[in-house]
């Protein structure tokens, strides 16, 4: 079953309950049902069914479509900074929902998502890709890297506010440093195509 293999970190306060559904039924629901995103295509029939229990307010039925089937990118429940949002990872597409207010998202433009690693310090969730991280704080999306590398990125260290990784560099064939500030997003070292030492 998809929950086995499913990562749940709510390490940030939350306003609400979530659960993954092994099956649902659309017969008689009682709940609502929410789609993301709201107009599926035709790709888009796999995913999770996620129940959401708000605080206050009545609890819903999300679906959330699946991005690629691999074992490789992230799956997983997480609070947000903000303990109004749920963030839902299915196949490395990631969602920001706000659990009273569903019509309320955000689909992340990083994917496929490889890693989720929450900052509680920082106040900042990060989603780590092939070559770009992005972070997510109290107030929504707050930054985007630069490409780090070809493709691949390796975390190494969190502290102080900083980041600290190595990015695959394929033209010679090796791993190459890099440092994030959490604050800003910016970054040093790294690789990507086109640049040259």
């Amino acid at each position: 079953m998809y929950s086995r293999h499913v990562r749940f970190n709510f390490v940030f306060p939350r306003n609400y309950e979530a659960k993954i559904l092994e099956s649902y039924s659309l017969v008689n629901p009682v709940e609502q049902l929410h789609h993301f995103p709201a107009m599926l295509e035709e790709g888009d029939r796999s995913g999770v069914y996620v129940r959401v229990t708000p605080r206050h307010g009545r609890s819903w039925i999300g679906f959330f479509a699946m991005g690629f089937e691999s074992e490789h990118v992230a799956r997983g429940l997480y609070s947000c900074p903000n303990p109004d949002f749920l963030c839902v990872v299915v196949g490395g597409y990631a969602y920001l929902v706000n659990a009273l207010h569903p019509e309320e998202w955000m689909q992340l433009e990083q994917r496929p998502v490889m890693d989720v690693r929450p900052i509680p310090e920082s106040k900042l969730l990060l989603f780590i890709g092939a070559t770009t991280i992005s972070a997510v704080g109290e107030s929504g999306q707050q930054w985007t890297t630069g490409r780090l590398s070809w493709e691949g990125i390796t975390v190494s260290e969190v502290e102080q506010h900083k980041l600290r990784g190595a990015g695959w560099d394929a033209l010679k064939d090796h791993e190459v440093l890099f440092e994030v500030d959490l604050t800003t997003g910016h970054h040093t070292g790294g690789t990507r195509p086109g640049t040259r030492d």
